[in-house]
């Protein structure tokens, strides 16, 4: 039986049923694959059994039409019997895509249900691999996709695609070819990868179960802010022309809104914008101009200076008003709302997450509308701002709306949250993890003095917090003399400097949350944290003539001793040659593992501001990370456990709220990677809440140690508007 298998090979070959779907659909995949599957048809299902040969399903009376039961071969059946009795599983590249497919776009199937289906996919980028399988398959040496696959699909499957396998016979051949590779091109990426825990893929399909479920969203809302939204692009290149008397047209002219920030700007403001001094050789002349930068760093440190400034000087103004305009104007988050509408089903939105998304964390990632990507601010007056859209109303009406004066698109983007409402007659309750990552990053690292601060707020929430107590530290004061603005900016640090970050890390940071450091006061704060809390300095750890400890210093003694297992705290290291040409495992305190695939010191040549090639050369760890080479430093192998070890807290919780009770599950709609959402009845929501606070705060038998605290709250629409 599979129910229970631990570790090892948690399937065998022949407990594996291979499929991979080619539909033809009335609407772009870009629309979700929902929306996609429910006005698509399945004309091909490649699949293999176990170690057997792959072959195609197709309608035999009418190749190109939709599969129905009565193509399915007896051999097929017979091994989803046994899926259907916990005894064998299937598998796809994306198994999301080939479920929905099986469920919508076929006729008289039988449903097949999450826990039915494994995720190749998701194995194989918790090893490094590209999330495509063509570029998976290249890389571990697989069977490669056939280069005609995409020419194919454009010719059978797209919403205009007129070719049927009667006009286009060679055509179709080929297509057949190419489906039955793609089964062979999976199952080798699967053998060369290590094989996920049964615990993981429970983990996966309860994000399924998530995924197929879906939230509600509030139609009449979205339809109309989307409408502004598309009104606001040709406002706001209006009003910036305005501002900059015709010299910039639109929020994306990134030259010329810095060429004119800097004629308005003093110093200060040029030196934020400042990427690369000009340089001049010994006769004066200059070999390169200086470079100037206004990414959204840039931009919210800008904004933060200049509320520093005279504010009765209207050139100051006008800059802050263009910044602002730039940096939530040139933002694609309102076409957000567009985007529900077009992936709704029937006023629900599938399919959010992608299981193990991330691949050094195993976090979720969101796709879609991108839930993990939501603004945290709220309008003051979120009500009326929402209660103004429901109205139907003007643009003009929404710019006096919500109760400031931020822009339009600033505005909508705080309201993207609000779109997403539970049934009629139901609430949401849900529930924040609080600090989960500040408190899992001392728990790793062994600081039990650290640990007590959540210990002492939990019990008493009116002692002074971590932030609090930071505050007071890197500013010399008593905790009584902590004010807010203080302990704001106590908490910028806590999160800028916990994984190894420094001067460039605390600054943006604060710029983020609004708070303008000058670069010699952040220097002196890193300084004075990092000395505060040598405990975190050790954790990250070094590999050198001075000495071996840390992380970093576990790393490397593990690549120097392959196959052994070297450890720091509650981490282990062991780096295996021959996987995955030479690969760094982590293990984590859950057991899970992640991959740092084809990791090595490689000589690296230096690049310029530029980008180009210096000639300078060092040496770095890297390791292949998707598509890409990447940089391991001891501030990344920090972030990665802290936030994989919170993922695993996370993922464990949503099993838990699937499995544990009597209905089966507790109707989870939503999740970020501190936060659950859940949708219940009116009056069921106290309880909800209470059986929800057990499950966030109860831990495992591996987190031994860590205090979890969490906030609950319920309310008729999802929001984090205090009021």
């Amino acid at each position: 039986m599979l129910k229970g298998r631990e570790i090892g090979a948690t399937f065998a070959p022949d407990e594996i049923g291979w499929i991979d779907f080619e539909a033809r659909g009335k609407r772009s995949i870009k629309d979700g694959t929902y929306a996609y599957a429910t006005n698509a048809d399945a004309i091909i299902l490649a699949y293999a059994i176990g170690d057997g040969p792959a072959s195609n399903i197709i309608n035999s009376r009418r190749p190109g039409d939709a599969l129905d039961l009565a193509d399915l071969p007896l051999d097929f059946l017979r091994h989803h019997a046994k899926v259907v009795n916990g005894t064998a599983v299937w598998a796809a590249w994306n198994c999301s895509f080939d479920r929905a497919i099986w469920n919508y776009a076929t006729a008289w199937f039988p449903e097949l249900e999450p826990h039915m289906i494994i995720d190749v996919m998701a194995q194989a980028v918790a090893s490094g691999l590209p999330p495509d399988l063509k570029m998976a398959a290249i890389t571990t040496g697989a069977a490669e996709k056939k280069e005609a696959g995409d020419r194919l699909i454009k010719l059978f499957c797209l919403p205009d695609s007129t070719a049927t396998p009667q006009s286009h016979p060679e055509d179709w051949k080929m297509f057949l070819v190419y489906a039955a590779a793609d089964i062979e091109a999976m199952r080798g990426v699967f053998k060369r990868t290590r094989q996920l825990s049964y615990a993981e893929w429970q983990e996966c399909w309860a994000m399924e179960r998530i995924n197929a479920r879906g939230v509600g969203v509030d139609l009449s809302m979205v339809a109309h802010a989307s409408s502004l939204a598309t009104e606001d692009k040709s406002r706001s290149a209006a009003e910036i022309q305005r501002l900059t008397a015709g010299r910039v047209k639109t929020v994306d002219e990134v030259a010329k809104i810095t060429a004119w920030l800097l004629e308005i700007l003093p110093p200060g403001g040029r030196e934020i914008l400042l990427k690369r001094e000009e340089e001049t050789d010994e006769n004066g002349e200059i070999v390169k101009p200086p470079k100037f930068a206004l990414r959204r760093a840039q931009v919210q440190r800008l904004l933060a200076f200049i509320q520093t400034l005279d504010r009765n000087n209207p050139d100051y103004l006008k800059a802050e008003r263009v910044l602002t305009i730039r940096l939530w104007g040139g933002s694609k988050t309102p076409a957000k709302f567009a985007k529900i509408e077009a992936q709704h089903v029937d006023g629900l939105l599938y399919g959010q997450y992608v299981f193990n998304g991330a691949a050094q964390t195993g976090r979720a990632s969101s796709k879609g509308v991108q839930i993990h990507n939501l603004a945290r601010d709220t309008l003051p007056d979120e009500p009326g701002a929402i209660d103004a859209l429901l109205a139907k109303c003007s643009y003009g009406e929404l710019v006096q709306a919500g109760g400031n004066d931020d822009p339009v698109s600033r505005k909508l983007s705080l309201l993207i949250r609000p779109a997403f409402v539970p049934s009629e007659g139901n609430d949401f309750v849900w529930s924040d993890w609080s600090n989960i990552e500040a408190r899992v990053l001392p728990w790793l690292a062994g600081d039990e003095a650290r640990l007590d601060i959540f210990r002492e707020v939990d019990r008493d929430p009116r002692v002074p917090d971590l932030y609090t107590r930071t505050a007071a530290e890197i500013s010399n004061v008593s905790y009584g003399e902590v004010t807010k603005p203080m302990r704001q900016r106590g908490k910028v640090v806590e999160l800028a400097l916990g994984f190894g970050g420094g001067v460039g890390a605390l600054l943006t940071m604060a710029a983020g949350y609004g708070m303008h450091l000058e670069e010699a006061e952040a220097k002196a704060i890193v300084e004075r944290w990092r000395r505060a809390n040598g405990w975190a300095v050790r954790f990250w750890g070094r590999h050198d003539q001075n000495g071996s400890y840390g992380l970093w210093g576990a790393i490397n003694r593990a690549l120097l001793a392959p196959n052994t297992v070297q450890r720091y705290e509650r981490i282990h290291y062991c780096f295996k040659p021959q996987y995955l040409g030479g690969s760094l495992l982590c293990v984590l305190p859950s057991g899970r593992i992640l991959t740092y695939r084809r990791i090595k010191y490689e000589r690296v040549e230096e690049l310029d501001d530029d980008d180009k090639p210096t000639g300078q050369f060092s040496t770095k760890l890297r390791f292949s990370r998707g598509y890409a080479r990447v940089v391991f430093w001891h501030g990344m192998a920090c972030e990665n456990v802290v936030q994989a070890v919170a993922a695993d807290v996370l993922r464990g919780t949503l099993v838990r709220l699937e499995n544990e009770y009597p209905e089966g599950n507790m109707n989870v709609r939503l999740h970020t990677h501190d936060e659950v959402v859940c949708e219940t009845e009116l009056s069921l929501a106290k309880a909800t809440e209470i059986s929800l606070r057990y499950q966030m705060r109860r831990g495992f038998d591996w987190s031994e140690g860590l205090p979890l605290m969490s906030e609950e709250t319920v309310s008729p629409y999802y929001t984090k508007h205090e009021g």
